[in-house]
């Protein structure tokens, strides 16, 4: 009808003016600064239409910073963006032997590997031998973040894989692991043994005759 017709003319007229309009395009972006992260494709970012900025805009943000886990926008009409930026989180420090000199490496939550010196408030991985297979540093990931839930000083614990097997210490405590796989499951039994009922001697998981549950064994001072 006539009237349906008039109001998509009205409706697509005032859409092109907010597109257009030089009063709705972005002059002010609001961000916390860092030196460690690079702003300039925000600052890109200046002169657009508020209304067509969305996540899109920012994949070179991501790419220009991958420690950056994510970054979300609030438009404030009707020229500012103000952002929230999420720094992904170290889990661990990568020391790689397989080649001479070692790399060390700084593990984040999104998987970035970072080269970095030593830190010494996180957990330290060795990778003695290889190969790593596809899926080694998700494993690693979620061990860490499933010790974390324990109360256990992660700086006091190693972790050493000798390209087939991974081995766990945390002072007087030696975890034998098995294989760099099921790792959130095995960090639950390392944490009960380490936090709730400490075993200051040597320890080796296995799985029961099913399948279906992780055994220690234990050999306690």
């Amino acid at each position: 009808t006539f009237l349906a017709f008039s109001t998509l003319i009205l409706t697509l007229l005032i859409l092109f003016f907010n597109l257009s309009s030089s009063i709705y395009r972005v002059s002010n972006i609001s961000y916390t600064d860092s030196g460690d992260l690079d702003y300039s494709s925000l600052e890109k970012l200046i002169g657009i239409s508020i209304w067509l900025v969305d996540d899109y805009y920012f994949q070179d943000f991501y790419e220009e910073n991958p420690t950056v886990e994510s970054i979300s926008i609030r438009k404030e009409l009707p020229n500012t963006l103000i952002t929230d930026i999420v720094i992904s989180e170290k889990i661990a420090i990568i020391e790689d032997k397989r080649q001479v000199p070692s790399r060390m490496s700084v593990l984040y939550k999104n998987l970035y590997l970072e080269k970095s010196k030593d830190e010494n408030n996180l957990v330290k991985v060795v990778i003695e031998n290889g190969p790593v297979k596809e899926g080694f540093y998700e494993e690693i990931i979620t061990f860490v973040l499933t010790l974390n839930k324990y109360s256990i000083n992660l700086n006091n614990v190693s972790i050493s894989f000798d390209g087939e097997d991974l081995f766990v210490s945390h002072l007087e405590t030696k975890v034998s692991m098995g294989p760099a796989s099921d790792l959130a499951r095995k960090a639950s039994v390392v944490g009960y043994y380490i936090a709730e009922n400490p075993c200051l001697g040597e320890i080796r998981l296995i799985y029961s005759e099913d399948g279906t549950e992780i055994r220690a064994i234990t050999k306690c001072n």
